[in-house]
């Protein structure tokens, strides 16, 4: 297949990237030159004769959120994904599917939700969820479109695990404020499974949950991971300590969401990973 990625050049996207590559596709990055210029001919050319576009650009949540930061996050996602979507719906021969990005924080941070749930939850990252999932929306019908909400992706070279990990490291390991709140992950290898199973599966379509089978609060994952790591945590971290680091961006630790990946399960998609112990246990090999 030929298969086109935005975000190739982060922290999924490489690790995607270098799987499709590696099964026999030709994988055509989207790059932010592509997305900088006025003009749409060179992303109109990149996306013709794609049968996939895998839609993964977006600014890091993790920093500080200044009113530039938290415009930044927001529009790298609105404005990308409308400008495919324009793109695609005008195309004579269109992509067969459509993956595009999105995130469990839309959901409320009490409860546990699956993909038939119509809950959403308040605040910045439920904001920009919805706008982004809106923006997806607009696609044509007659494209298949899947819009996939990412827990936590584990792996051990990026993403949010290796900071996780470091004050276990130095002994200094422990839950995060009450350790109450949601925490959906999902091991890096079924991201890159489960997508490639998305792909394949053209009855799957809508709203799938990109989330292990177990979801944790940050209490269970901090017990666990001092467990897998022989280390003691019994350190709280206070809230106010990322609060002053991060301002209002330390929610994205503080607060979290328990998501279940129903429709993957109910297609027939088995976890490589679905307990958080294994999942760990990988990262330690």
């Amino acid at each position: 297949m030929r298969i086109a990625i935005s975000g190739n050049s982060g922290f999924i996207g490489r690790h995607l990237t270098e799987f499709l590559s590696a099964g026999g596709n030709v994988v055509v990055p989207l790059k932010h030159s592509m997305f900088r210029s006025r003009s749409d001919e060179k992303l109109r050319q990149a996306l013709t004769g794609c049968n996939v576009v895998i839609n993964l650009a977006g600014a890091t949540i993790n920093q500080r959120w200044t009113r530039k930061a938290k415009r930044k996050i927001l529009n790298s996602r609105i404005h990308t994904t409308r400008r495919l979507v324009s793109i695609i719906n005008g195309m004579e021969v269109k992509p067969e599917v459509f993956i595009s990005a999105s995130a469990v924080g839309i959901y409320p941070d009490k409860g546990i939700y699956s993909e038939s749930s119509t809950s959403e939850g308040t605040g910045f990252l439920a904001d920009v969820c919805i706008r982004w999932e809106d923006e997806a929306q607009k696609l044509s019908r007659d494209i298949r479109l899947v819009i996939a909400r990412f827990g936590v992706v584990l792996a051990k070279d990026g993403g949010a695990l290796p900071k996780m990990l470091l004050p276990f490291r130095f002994f200094v390991g422990g839950k995060i404020a009450s350790g109450k709140q949601g925490f959906s992950w999902i091991h890096i290898e079924d991201v890159l499974h489960a997508i490639q199973f998305i792909i394949d599966h053209k009855d799957l379509s809508g709203i799938v949950n990109l989330v292990a089978p177990q979801p944790l609060t940050n209490r269970a994952f901090t017990k666990v991971t001092a467990e897998v790591m022989h280390r003691p945590a019994w350190l709280t971290i206070p809230r106010k300590v990322f609060q002053y680091v991060y301002g209002e961006g330390a929610e994205v630790v503080t607060k979290g969401q328990q998501a279940y990946p129903a429709r993957l399960l109910s297609a027939g998609y088995i976890f490589r990973y679905s307990d958080i112990r294994l999942a760990l246990y990988s990262f330690m090999m």
